[in-house]
């Protein structure tokens, strides 16, 4: 049975709030009742926790690309790709919308006592804070958010601005364990289950203090507790709801509905079809193909199937992190597509830094699949949930698209920290020595549970595995699983040095963090891995991977003391990755 559409809860509670009449002002507060002060609390609170996942998702997609999960496919190089322009939106978003609109929330709060809302808005507000750190560095802090009484605001330090979220994340658990009069009708985050909220503040402290190498801050925080199950993940779910509002996955409608859903990373979908010697459990979830194969295409369209056109660079080989020598697929998702088209088996993307115009492909590029956008599972079958032709005995169409309504109907979720992420990260915290962990039992949880919630969930969202009985597309077995997990663990255990293994943790994050741009851009940064990713298709050197995104223009444009930065390889000041980085 398809779950309610929370948006349709929200705004049901609007119009409750607003119809409510207040009789006798001189009663106490009843915590079960809605007041007019709860009331307008909620109305905030509705209007970040629906705004905030289209700010973060906003946020990832350049962090993505610089982790290979995503295509870039913005310029050639890095200064083509990454703009000042480029960042106006999430920039303006938080300090214009989501974080007055918090500030706003805890003050009204405060002055309820509904210490529900100030402890999550806290919380939120120091995530939001850190997110532009971690992208920008210094920023607008202390003289921020004073309207016309300061135009200008100065950049704080990036170490003292690390130093208020720390302090905002214990304000909101501080607030979390206090009597509360009211608390959120709706919660989409974690159905007002306090414990859960502490259980995040806790988690992203351990986070802040990894970045920074603070032992105490790591040891402390895990004593207290962080996400390590599904159960506590921080998701926002989507409805399945199409129009007014659309309330599905911001991934769904161009894939599903559209036609122009992006190119997807040729070298990530290669990294989890062929760089092992079997595929990835994950990656019929993560892909749906529209197209099974791309011989008889012609160079306008795909250029591959043409000879002599692959990058002279891209033939240099290379040692991966699991210690075989390998050369980067071109074009398509294949190592083999210089010598075979046919081998490409359907992945149809874009290389890193391929900034060609579009051609009519838009049916038979790769799209995303059912996690976690809820889309289309891949089954094999290019033709599966399109117009009943197989079932019918007539030839199938190519595409999977048909009117927005193809797979689990977008009902997905934005994965905005998960219990993988925080074992991945508690593995390459034991790995430096900032915890009594095992870094290797840490790694080995991290990879059994990203598979296990990726299958999960998506279970939950819709229709996986072999529809039509053939054998194709079966759901990943326990045996093959376990053979992943194993051929991971054993190149681990076989890996030279400390680096070597980090390498292998990190590398093995990526491929866990499909959607989560800025835990990769982290880890990267501060361990300088993975080290073997692809190079840019069109130019040998894409120049100086960005350690730190340009500042917006608008901020550079209107604000009188807005730093100058022409340097992409300025680091925060928690940046540990030395040069290794491409």
């Amino acid at each position: 049975m398809r779950k309610l559409n929370k948006l349709y809860l929200i705004v049901a509670f609007m119009f409750v709030g607003y119809s409510c009449e207040i009789t006798d002002l001189d009663q106490l507060n009843n915590p079960n009742a809605v007041t007019t002060e709860n009331a307008g609390i909620d109305l905030y609170w509705n209007a970040i926790q629906t705004s905030f996942p289209g700010w973060w998702y906003g946020n990832q997609t350049p962090m993505l690309q610089l982790a290979r999960v995503a295509c870039m496919t913005w310029g050639a190089s890095y200064t083509e790709a990454y703009n000042p322009a480029d960042f106006n939106g999430s920039w303006n978003s938080a300090y214009s919308g989501i974080l007055p609109d918090i500030d706003a929330m805890i003050e009204a709060a405060d002055a309820a006592e509904s210490y529900v809302f100030s402890g999550a808005g806290k919380i939120m507000k120091g995530y939001t804070i850190q997110m532009l750190v971690d992208k920008h560095g210094d920023i607008p802090f202390t003289e921020a958010w004073q309207g016309t009484e300061n135009l200008s605001p100065k950049v704080d330090d990036a170490a003292a601005v690390y130093a208020a979220i720390n302090t905002l994340y214990d304000e909101g658990i501080a607030d979390l364990g206090k009597t509360s009069i009211g608390a959120p009708a709706v919660d989409i985050f974690y159905g007002g289950d306090v414990a859960k909220w502490i259980t995040l503040a806790n988690t992203l402290k351990f986070r802040l203090a990894l970045n920074t190498g603070d032992q105490a801050g790591i040891t402390a925080a895990l004593a207290a507790g962080v996400i390590d199950e599904d159960a506590e993940d921080w998701v926002f779910t989507y409805g399945s709801n199409r129009q007014n509002p659309d309330s599905r996955h911001p991934w769904y409608g161009g894939a599903y509905e559209s036609f122009s859903g992006p190119y997807q990373s040729n070298y990530f979908m290669w990294e989890l079809m062929e760089e092992k010697p079997f595929a990835d459990p994950r990656l019929r979830y993560y892909y749906k193909r529209q197209d099974l194969q791309i011989v008889g295409e012609d160079l306008f369209t795909i250029e591959c199937v043409v000879p002599d056109t692959r990058p002279v660079w891209y033939d240099d080989t290379y040692t991966n992190a699991y210690g075989v020598t390998k050369t980067w697929p071109y074009c398509a998702a294949s190592s083999f597509t210089t010598t075979d088209a046919a081998l490409a088996k359907g992945y149809w993307g874009r290389d890193h830094g391929n900034n060609d115009g579009t051609p009519p492909d838009g049916q038979k590029r790769t799209h995303r699949g059912i996690y976690p956008a809820a889309g289309s599972y891949d089954d094999g079958n290019a033709a599966s949930e399109t117009d009943g032709a197989v079932e019918a005995g007539l030839a199938p169409t190519i595409h999977t698209q048909q009117g927005g309504t193809m797979g689990a109907g977008g009902d997905g979720h934005a994965p905005l920290l998960m219990a993988a992420n925080v074992f991945f990260m508690r593995a390459e915290a034991a790995l430096d020595g900032y915890s009594s962990e095992n870094a290797r039992d840490m790694l080995e949880q991290a990879i059994s549970t990203s598979i296990s919630s990726v299958i999960s969930y998506s279970n939950g969202w819709g229709t996986t595995g072999d529809f039509d009985g053939d054998g194709v597309g079966a759901e990943p077995t326990t045996r093959a699983i376990d053979n992943y997990i194993t051929y991971v663990l054993d190149a681990y255990d076989a890996a030279a040095d400390n680096e070597a293994k980090m390498n292998i943790i990190v590398k093995e994050h990526r491929l866990a963090s499909f959607s989560n741009g800025i835990e990769l851009y982290n880890a990267m940064r501060r361990t300088g891995h993975p080290t073997e990713m692809q190079g840019p298709m069109k130019l040998r050197d894409a120049g100086t991977f960005p350690r730190l995104f340009p500042y917006p223009a608008d901020f550079s444009n209107l604000n009188a003391n807005a730093p100058v930065r022409t340097d992409y390889g300025e680091t925060i000041f928690w940046d540990r990755a030395g040069s290794g980085l491409n």
